[in-house]
């Protein structure tokens, strides 16, 4: 039922909001002797919000730009996740820079849509969170968002990086030798905002697997479901 109920979602994402509800109850209504269970589905289908439908749009009408961001997003996370790991060689300033001129791209073209400044900022920081979170990066490629995302507990936060990037510098810069001193001890509130922060992040990865799971089941019975009809015509 996944694909079909992928494309069911396309559909009635890419109408105009105020066409949504209404669509997507005769939509339902339509499927409801044929497939039951994909008429549920769609019934039960959230309307998005005011942002994500902005988001979804620009998807539709400017895909290549928001490709272009979903691209500088994951060349940042892999940056961000290589400084994290210790790794040499990874250019988080290059990645920070290339993400943020990308991300600026799609500002523009969400400004010419006369949405609202609160709206606005949602759907940039939608946008924001979605490309460099590899389990929201599928909804953001096809356009089916359907809510507002903030950083907390979705991957991990562009402006934190210019942070790593600049503790990267200095440890490949060559200093001189200073004169032994005592190691400081480490802030406790640092490593708690950390630890936290980890947390979040720990708990959003495994509610996106989850989805991703009912994802691939609801895929297999749709396959089935789809051999069913063919054998019996």
């Amino acid at each position: 039922m996944a694909d079909a109920l992928v494309r069911e979602t396309q559909k009635l994402y890419g109408l105009p909001l105020p066409e949504f509800t209404a669509a997507r109850n005769a939509r339902a209504k339509e499927l409801k002797d044929g497939d039951p269970e994909l008429a549920a589905a769609v019934a039960g289908m959230p309307k998005p919000s005011v942002a994500a439908a902005a988001v979804n749009e620009l998807v539709r009408e400017d895909p290549s730009e928001v490709r272009a961001l979903v691209q500088s997003g994951k060349r940042l996370r892999q940056a961000q996740e290589a400084a994290v790991a210790g790794k040499k060689g990874a250019d988080l300033n290059a990645a920070v820079q290339e993400h943020r001129a990308a991300l600026d791209r799609v500002q523009r073209d969400l400004r010419r849509r006369k949405l609202s400044g609160a709206t606005l900022e949602k759907a940039i920081q939608t946008l924001r969170v979605t490309s460099v979170d590899p389990e929201l990066l599928p909804l953001l490629e096809r356009g089916l968002l359907h809510e507002d995302l903030s950083a907390a507990g979705f991957g991990l936060d562009p402006g934190l990086v210019p942070v790593h990037a600049k503790r990267a510098a200095r440890a490949a810069k060559p200093t001189p030798k200073p004169d032994p001193k005592p190691d400081p001890k480490p802030d406790p509130k640092l490593r708690a905002k950390l630890k936290a922060a980890e947390s979040e992040l720990a708990d959003a990865e495994k509610r996106a697997a989850h989805a991703l799971r009912e994802l691939e089941r609801a895929k297999e019975n749709v396959e089935r479901a789809r051999r069913a009809v063919d054998e019996a015509e």
